[in-house]
């Protein structure tokens, strides 16, 4: 299973650098929420009762595969994380390109729920940041120190919508320690892996074609699907693409693992 307003909600926020003038005026104060690698998040429901089966959504470089110290969501959870990647890629935010990556669409078994971690890819920078010289991804809990072990239940909260689809359901975000991967959580299979570019033109395509965006990874590209495609919260035609999109291998064919797996 997208990124942040770009500097508040993506997977690594970025600060690009200014030219010369004038004190800029100071910022606005940060959601009291935090953003899909922040915590805490809005108010939630009680998680369910252990063991679950769920299906869920991650995004991510196509050199990695798999969910082991990644966070992932289900629909409702990474839509509204996926429309702040509508961007160029970036090395120091290597999630946020949706035009570039591989979605993974898998099966989880879990023996409950507990506490999200914030989990981000090596080359982040910013809020998060995680070396660009390792191969795993770095996870933390609220900016503090993260220490799963064999018995740490997989993560979950609830989605806030930064994307601002305006969607009448946010969803879940979840995190997958590698400590516990076949004790508190097994991911049983990766049923999709497709690019993530496919997702986003057959949006693009369902939505009229955008004729006034003229990039993919655009800003004006993702404001024109949510017109489009989400009315008055409702996003049943969004969905029907994203249904399609996943279920059509035709449409958006299954792409090659990398042959040496990076899988946490």
């Amino acid at each position: 299973m997208m990124f942040v307003a770009m500097l508040l909600f993506t997977s690594c926020a970025e600060v690009s650098g200014q030219t010369p003038g004038p004190s800029p005026p100071p910022p606005s104060p940060p959601s009291p929420w935090g953003r899909r690698r922040h915590s805490p998040s809005p108010p939630c429901p009680p998680a369910p009762p252990g063991p679950l089966t769920a299906t869920v959504y991650h995004m991510f470089e196509p050199k990695y595969t798999g969910l082991a110290n990644k966070d992932a969501g289900d629909y409702d959870g990474e839509v509204a994380f996926i429309f702040l990647t509508f961007n160029p890629f970036e090395a120091t935010n290597p999630e946020a390109a949706i035009g570039d990556n591989v979605f993974e669409m898998s099966v989880v078994n879990v023996t409950g729920w507990g506490e999200y971690a914030e989990c981000n890819a090596p080359g982040c920078t910013g809020m998060f940041t995680c070396p660009a010289n390792i191969t795993e991804y770095c996870c933390e809990v609220e900016h503090d120190v993260y220490n799963p072990t064999s018995a740490t239940l997989p993560g979950r909260e609830c989605a806030r919508d930064f994307g601002k689809t305006g969607k009448t359901s946010n969803g879940y975000w979840y995190s997958f320690p590698v400590e516990s991967q076949g004790t508190t959580w097994t991911e049983v299979k990766v049923l999709r892996r497709i690019k993530s570019a496919c997702l986003a033109e057959a949006w693009r395509a369902d939505a009229g074609g955008c004729p006034d965006c003229q990039d993919l990874a655009s800003q004006c590209t993702a404001d024109c699907i949510k017109a489009a495609l989400i009315t008055d919260g409702d996003d049943s035609k969004l969905k029907a693409t994203w249904d399609k999109v996943f279920s059509n291998e035709t449409l958006c064919p299954n792409q090659p693992f990398p042959s040496f797996a990076v899988i946490v």
